[in-house]
């Protein structure tokens, strides 16, 4: 048997302080809600599988609806349940409204813009950007003239490739694009222009690196590794491409042709209301630093969500032809083929409306909130939430439950009408999250998908190929996306 006493003094220390180091490194401080066994220095990133969903919904079943897990030495809690989300993130939305500290976005924003993380910045420059949208959307129908320009360019795109085999993922992201360049700079750009492209291939590298990038908000310095592993020098150098090719040029040139009179995008008018401002000597943050960030939130924010949500409705209709000629029975008894449809009509769509809601449910586009956190220690539902840490709220535990939706895994539009063929507006339908932190271009984006998709399903017919269907299992990122598939676009007489 091993003498204890046969070691040195400082052997019998330094044994003693591992053992220390490692039983508090592996349990979890005093009020922390409950989770899975940690390992020293790792937490729980070793079992966190690729697919979080499949991960966090089986600790849910073991450690109930609100559980932490930790990501190295970075604790994380997750809120599960419409019901814990709902107290959270509105009942105590004073205190779970901000954003955690992220190394990534100080790179980025420095705390500014419409991401910022929590005060007056952010307050100021989201309460503009939500008038200034909504009124650009129900006042003036700016927003809706914008779409339909970009609807018409898009059909004629895929007019040429009619009854052609195609993947429709770039005409899609390109005209997703378009409409918010339309809202924000007042001008659109052609898909062969190789600018656009320049910036489509920055933003799409972007989010396919957002998984591995995010990593350097748990542990910065990785980022100073040989090399560029974590995809840090990548994602930076095509922000400076966004910033310095499209953004900066683009309100160079509002500058100098500022016409307060003529306020018809998104940079005019936040420059008209920068120069009231100044004018009156208010204490404000509107300043040009912030508008530049603004509109870097407002295409990073605007595009992935739409386009992903157009695509999965593709790979729906291939999936279930039946749904797809209901919706386009539905539009010919209402508005014909003859006229463009607008969102006048949407209200005699029901059945179009309760698709384009089933996508967003069913397809899982979010399936978490961005992050939040808190401002100082909060006592929760019995727990302790210690000051700054990440809050996830999953998004995926309410649109998937049985208990809400009964058959959840199911394909079926007609959950969100009643009797009488009427949208059923729930509570639980919650994709583009709810609180202070709601999805800032809900209303941009609803409009977006009903006028690209009515008029999409009025021209067109989209049929797969030999049989080959795309896969209903999607890729994880920042968000759910399909796989690359291929389709026809058969004209519709």
């Amino acid at each position: 048997m091993m003498d204890i006493f046969a070691f040195s003094p400082t052997t019998v220390l330094l044994f003693v302080v591992v053992l220390v180091l490692s039983w508090l490194l592996t349990r979890r401080p005093p009020g922390l809600p409950p989770g899975p066994p940690l390992l020293p220095f790792v937490g729980n990133a070793l079992c966190m599988g690729s697919d979080p969903r499949i991960t966090f919904k089986k600790l849910r079943h073991q450690y109930g609806d609100i559980f932490s897990v930790y990501l190295f030495n970075k604790p994380v809690i997750v809120l599960n349940g419409y019901s814990t989300l709902k107290d959270a993130i509105v009942k105590n939305a004073d205190v779970f409204s901000d954003r955690p500290y992220s190394m990534i976005n100080d790179f980025i924003s420095k705390g500014k813009g419409l991401a910022g993380t929590s005060g007056a910045v952010w307050r100021e420059q989201r309460r503009f950007a939500v008038t200034t949208l909504k009124e650009f959307g129900a006042g003036r129908n700016i927003m809706e003239e914008k779409i339909h320009e970009e609807v018409s360019q898009f059909l004629g795109a895929l007019g040429n490739e009619r009854e052609q085999e195609f993947d429709c993922t770039r005409m899609v992201y390109n005209a997703v694009t378009n409409v918010i360049c339309g809202t924000v700079f007042g001008k659109r750009f052609e898909y062969t222009d190789p600018l656009c492209d320049r910036f489509m291939k920055a933003v799409e590298e972007n989010f396919a690196n957002l998984g591995q990038v995010g990593m350097l908000n748990v542990l910065p310095i990785l980022r100073f590794l040989p090399g560029d592993l974590f995809k840090f020098k990548k994602t930076m150098h095509n922000i400076d491409t966004i910033l310095s090719l499209f953004i900066k040029p683009m309100i160079e040139e509002h500058l100098q042709n500022q016409d307060d009179d003529n306020v018809d995008d998104f940079i005019h008018a936040y420059i008209k209301e920068m120069r009231l401002r100044n004018e009156k000597q208010e204490d404000t943050t509107f300043d040009l630093e912030n508008l530049t960030i603004n509109i870097l939130d407002l295409f990073m924010a605007g595009t992935e969500t739409t386009a992903t949500t157009i695509r999965w409705t593709l790979v729906y209709f291939l999936h279930y032809p039946e749904i797809q000629e209901k919706c386009f029975r539905e539009i010919r008894e209402n508005i014909g083929q003859s006229r463009r449809p607008s969102m006048k009509d949407k209200v005699n769509l029901p059945y179009v409306e309760a698709t384009i809601m089933e996508v967003l449910r069913r397809a899982d586009i979010a399936p978490t909130d961005l992050p939040h956190t808190v401002p100082h220690d909060v006592q929760f539902r019995g727990f302790m939430f210690p000051k700054g840490v990440l809050v996830i709220p999953m998004l995926n535990s309410v649109l998937q439950d049985p208990e809400i939706w009964g058959d959840p895994d199911n394909f079926r539009p007609d959950r969100f009408l009643d009797d009488r063929g009427k949208i059923v507006k729930k509570d639980e339908f919650i994709p583009f999250s709810l609180g202070r932190r709601v999805c800032l271009g809900e209303s941009m984006a609803r409009m977006e998908l009903f006028l690209f998709l009515t008029t999409m399903i009025q021209r067109f017919k989209f049929v797969h190929v030999d049989g080959k269907m795309p896969s209903l299992d999607g890729i994880i990122g920042l968000t759910h996306s399909p796989r690359p598939f291929i389709m026809k676009a058969i004209p519709r007489v």
